[in-house]
């Protein structure tokens, strides 16, 4: 069972649109969603990608009347690893969200949806090529039009987990304006999280969430906080804070309320289909490496 993401171009975007193949087809890693064939047509990109079978990151967590600290640790360390791998193969994901990280039936990740994503050079650094994503998600960098590396992602995993540990955006009002003001100063509410959150895991978000890139951890360095050890005594301290899922569920309907309010202005159409001889859709086949 594959999956099809067909994206519609015009010549004056095409080169554009066909970077999420070239990125694509460069990835190897059991945490990221492989390609497995593409197609331009005169008017669409088809991209063929492994169907990732599961849930949603929060939906996962919400399968449960209680979760722990332990649960998110567990899926943050999976998701760092595949980001450390975007950034040793120098690209960015750049709209990392719940959303586009799936939890299989294992129990694993997959990092999804490259649409955003961007090659760079850690010599020098650029800027994001368009202001594309949420954004509640986007680094200071990004908002502020500077150039961005491998903290912009970092960044957003430190929302991601914020939101795991709390039911909650970090940066949230109902004006983006404000939105922006929050995210550039970094201003986030501790007292917002759980009650029961430990002192290791605010110390960790604090490390995530700096408004200067230059500040935050970076993913492989992220690995040796104290907060992800895997000794007895952290890994039974993680798994005595519990939390249950009542507030998660709260912030999914309003996610999901947004989300249909939006859908209608999407213009990337995605279908499920069976793996068959042919491509429904006529169009020249676009080379996808096999992994080393």
């Amino acid at each position: 069972m594959f999956m099809a993401k067909i994206v519609p171009y015009t010549q004056e975007n095409k080169q554009e649109v066909l970077k999420e193949y070239e990125i694509l087809k460069t990835l190897h890693s059991d945490k990221i969603m492989a390609l497995h064939e593409a197609y331009v047509t005169p008017r669409y990109l088809v991209l063929v990608a492994e169907y990732c079978t599961g849930k949603e990151l929060l939906h996962s967590l919400i399968d449960r009347f209680r979760y722990t600290e332990d649960d998110v640790v567990g899926y943050l360390v999976q998701i760092l690893q595949g980001v450390e791998y975007l950034h040793s193969r120098r690209v960015l994901h750049l709209d990392l969200k719940p959303d586009n990280i799936m939890v299989t039936n294992l129990n694993t990740i997959k990092i999804v949806d490259f649409g955003s994503a961007q090659s760079f050079n850690p010599l020098s650094l650029k800027q994001k090529d368009s202001r594309t994503g949420t954004l509640e998600y986007m680094a200071p960098e990004v908002i502020k039009g500077e150039v961005v590396g491998p903290p912009a992602d970092v960044w957003t995993i430190g929302v991601i987990t914020y939101i795991m540990l709390s039911g909650r955006l970090p940066f949230e009002d109902k004006d983006p304006r404000q939105v922006e003001s929050k995210i550039l100063a970094a201003r986030f509410d501790p007292s917002k999280l759980y009650p029961n959150v430990s002192q290791s895991a605010s110390a960790f978000l604090k490390k995530m969430l700096s408004s200067y890139p230059w500040a935050r951890a970076a993913t492989r360095d992220c690995f040796a906080q104290a907060w992800l050890q895997d000794s007895y005594l952290m890994k039974l301290k993680r798994q005595t804070l519990t939390f249950t899922s009542s507030r998660l569920k709260e912030f999914l309907a309003e996610q999901q309320s947004c989300r249909l309010e939006g859908a209608t202005k999407h213009k990337v159409l995605l279908r499920t289909y069976q793996s068959t001889p042919r491509s429904p859709l006529a169009g020249s086949t676009l080379h996808v490496p096999s992994p080393k």
